[in-house]
This record gives structure tokens, C-alpha cells and sequence, in this order.
């Protein structure tokens, strides 16, 4: 991966903040009863649902008008361009060995994420398929993330010992 299709360093705190602020989200709506989804964030949007069954889709089947929650549009959209920011940001200091562990965390990441979707695509079906699958799209970014900063993390230890 070249220097130059990397972001500037900058957007790495940008990511990691719009990342946390997903993460606060989905802990706070998955383990509490508080209805995140106040009136003013229920929006009318038209969307592809050919099998929405919504009856303002019978005139067109392929484009509706839905009722759906703002903040469940936007979230995943946000969480992931927060991943792709930390992703893709380059470091404060970017030299070839930088870059060689970023290349090789993610063929790895790749690798573990496809061994990850041939295990599950044996292991889950029905519904838990399509959650996991709507999921794994975040999952090969987590990854390379994850290995990125473990094999970063090494490199500064490794280097501070040898002082």
C-alpha cells in the first residue's frame, strides 16, 4: 500500500471518535429499553424494497416511501466511515517497514476474514446467516485494525527494549 492513497494522519482521531460514538450507540440500545428513536428521527425515506410488503409500494414495487429511524440509517454509515478513517490514515511517521506491516495486515486480515465467512456460511443458517452477513462487512476493517495496531504495538515495545 503506497503513502499515497492513504489519508492524512488527522483523520485517524476523527475515526476513532465517530467509532466510539457508534460503539456507545449500539451498547446503549442493545442492552437497555430506552427508545432511542424520538419522533423527530422517524423520517419517511424511499428506499429499494421490492419485498417490503409496505402497501405505499404498490404502485411502484421496486422504490417505497417507509417509515424508517433516522439514527439506524445513519449509525452503520458512520461506524463505517469511521473504521475506513482509522483504516486508511496514515501514521505520524510512515516508513517502508510501516508500510510492509500494514500490507501484511491486511492480507491477513483478509485471510482470517474469509476464513471466517467459509466457517460461517457452513456453521449458520437461516436468520443468523443474514445477521452475520450483514456484520461481516465490518469485520475484515475491525480485523485489520485489530492486527495493525497489535503488530504497531510489538514494533514501538520492541524498539523501546532496545534502548
Amino acid at each position: 500500500m503506497k503513502k499515497k492513497y492513504l489519508l492524512p494522519s488527522c483523520f485517524k482521531p476523527i475515526g476513532r471518535v465517530l467509532t466510539a460514538l457508534c460503539i456507545v450507540y449500539l451498547v446503549v440500545a442493545w442492552t437497555t429499553d430506552l427508545d432511542l428513536d424520538f419522533d423527530y428521527q422517524t423520517v419517511s425515506l424511499y428506499g429499494y424494497a421490492p419485498f417490503s410488503g409496505e402497501e405505499t409500494c404498490n404502485s411502484n414495487p421496486w422504490f417505497c416511501k417507509t417509515k424508517t429511524s433516522f439514527l439506524t440509517t445513519i449509525f452503520p454509515i458512520i461506524f463505517f466511515i469511521g473504521l475506513i478513517f482509522i483504516s486508511f490514515s496514515r501514521n505520524k511517521v510512515e516508513d517502508e517497514y510501516i508500510t510492509q506491516i500494514r500490507e501484511s495486515s491486511f492480507v491477513s486480515a483478509m485471510l482470517i476474514g474469509s476464513l471466517l465467512l467459509i466457517l460461517m456460511t457452513l456453521l449458520l443458517y437461516g436468520f443468523a446467516y443474514l445477521w452475520f452477513s450483514l456484520y461481516d462487512v465490518y469485520i475484515f476493517l475491525i480485523l485489520f485494525i485489530c492486527i495493525f495496531d497489535y503488530r504497531m504495538y510489538k514494533l514501538k515495545k520492541s524498539t523501546r527494549d532496545e534502548k
